[in-house]
């Protein structure tokens, strides 16, 4: 058996090489000769007409080489800076896209110049409808990059200002952050404009300490209004229901009957429509009462009666319905509004935002009366926001003058015993803190403290500077702490 395999393969061996040798002849005598081994011109036709033609080519080639490398190089430059210039562009349309979209102009002035929020103060369960809000049309002058995403990344707890970034909580990536950023960079005003922001901001923290009784007298007053509002709220959401209930019939019911101005609502619907709404108002239930005209499609310029009849009737079932659930929570609710407002008159007592400029004066800057105030007003318009705790939430909820916030205490000495010399906390407060850089005695920066050298002048720097340092926070007789 392996004999006759054996002699199976070696037959067939030979009979593959018989077949291998017959088609390589076979494709000898067929094939042409290739074009590289066949003569297609002489030495002299090669080394005359063709070689001068390449050799032509070749210069031809080079001259154009030449020209084009040194103006593709002058103009690389610029055609490189056009693409910065568009991808720039992109992004600030994108950043405006976020502004807009999460309402940052809401709380920080659609202007970017600083607004209000609104914020439920969590020590006294009162609603604040004036946190203020800094401006951040010159944040760029106080704090750098990377400082500045750190606040819109991780927000800014116990405040109205929540984390905008993903690592933060929030909705936004990391390009929307860089958008936005680059967005609130192009509405940076310059430098002279951010100096000039000084006596304005000067002039709103005086006025702000000489009107504060008053405005924690409305707040004390506006609470006792919140509390009666509980008291009576089973009774004002059966009346308030009572009218929403039958505008809503009317407003159901706006397409029987002659319509003279055609605007959906027919006059009967119209009449009967402003003489509820005038009721709602004179009952406290609404703000304003619309005035709807039978002769006219648009009683208010620019909003249709019909859009305006469907607003307020929604306005009248809103508050209905937000009166039966104070009404089913009245206990709580009571409860809560009832520390709010003695929380309130506490404060009204205790008066933390008086300060005796003349006591200040006296002790930090030999009498002069002027110094002290314009440097008490520095304070609290560039540090009290952090250095005071309460202080952004208004003058109700405003603690002790440098008490501590988000930055440290300033009280018992503490700049004293931080900065050996008023040189050394000058250039602190001019530079601001580096996150991991040391400064003063032991401490160690966050990035999180801004510079104000470039918004304030060297002599309110150093006003400031004398106040913490003159003034050691410790005394009551000039820092209105009441009882």
């Amino acid at each position: 058996m392996s004999t006759l395999v054996v002699t199976i393969v070696a037959l067939g061996a030979i009979a593959w090489f018989a077949y291998l040798v017959g088609s390589g002849s076979r494709r000898d005598r067929q094939d042409p000769v290739p074009a590289n081994l066949s003569v297609s011109q002489t030495d002299d036709e090669m080394e005359t007409r063709r070689l001068d033609r390449a050799l032509v080519g070749a210069v031809v080639t080079a001259g154009f080489l030449t020209l084009a490398m040194p103006i593709y190089y002058l103009t690389e430059l610029d055609r490189q800076e056009g693409f910065v210039d568009e991808f720039h562009e992109a992004s600030l349309e994108r950043g405006h896209e976020v502004w807009l979209e999460f309402g940052c102009g809401d709380c920080h002035g659609a202007n970017l110049a600083g607004g209000v929020a609104s914020f439920l103060e969590e020590r006294s369960q009162v609603n604040v409808s004036g946190w203020a809000a800094p401006a951040l049309d010159d944040m760029f002058y106080r704090y750098d990059r990377d400082e500045a995403m750190f606040w819109i990344v991780y927000g800014r707890a116990n405040t109205p200002m929540p984390p905008w970034g993903l690592e933060g909580g929030g909705p936004l990536n990391s390009q929307q952050v860089e958008d936005l950023l680059n967005y609130i960079e192009s509405h940076q005003v310059d430098q002279t404009a951010a100096l000039l922001k000084v006596d304005g901001l000067l002039a709103g923290a005086l006025s702000r300490r000489e009107g504060a009784a008053e405005v924690v007298g409305d707040q004390i007053a506006e609470q006792e209004q919140l509390i009666e509002t509980i008291r009576t709220s089973g009774t004002s959401s059966a009346a308030l229901g009572d009218i929403a209930e039958r505008a809503r019939y009317l407003l159901d019911g706006a397409a029987e009957g002659i319509d003279t101005d055609g605007d959906g609502l027919s006059d009967v619907t119209e009449t009967g429509l402003t003489a509820i709404f005038a009721e709602a108002q004179a009952a406290g239930y609404l703000a304003t009462a619309v005035t709807l005209d039978p002769r006219n499609a648009e009683t208010l310029i620019g909003i249709g009666d019909a859009t305006s009849a469907a607003t307020s009737v929604g306005d009248l079932e809103s508050g209905a319905t937000s009166l039966t659930i104070t009404f089913q929570n009245q206990d709580v609710l009571a409860e809560q509004a009832g520390f709010g407002l003695q929380f309130l008159r506490a404060a009204a007592r205790q008066a933390h935002w008086e300060v005796d400029v003349q006591a200040v004066a006296d002790a930090s800057f030999g009498g002069d009366a002027g110094a002290a105030d314009r440097a008490v007003n520095l304070y609290n318009a560039y540090c009290a926001r952090c250095h005071t705790a309460g202080y952004s939430a208004g003058p109700s909820f405003q603690q002790p003058q440098a008490s501590g916030a988000l930055g440290p205490s300033l009280r018992g000495g503490r700049a004293l015993t931080q900065f050996l010399t008023a040189e050394d906390m000058y250039e602190f407060i001019s530079v601001g803190s580096t996150s991991g850089v040391g400064y003063g005695v032991n401490g160690v920066g966050s990035g999180r403290m801004p510079g104000f050298g470039m918004v304030l002048s060297a002599e309110d720097l150093d006003l400031i500077v004398q106040y913490l340092r003159g003034a050691t926070l410790d005394g009551s007789e000039y820092l209105g702490e009441g009882g």
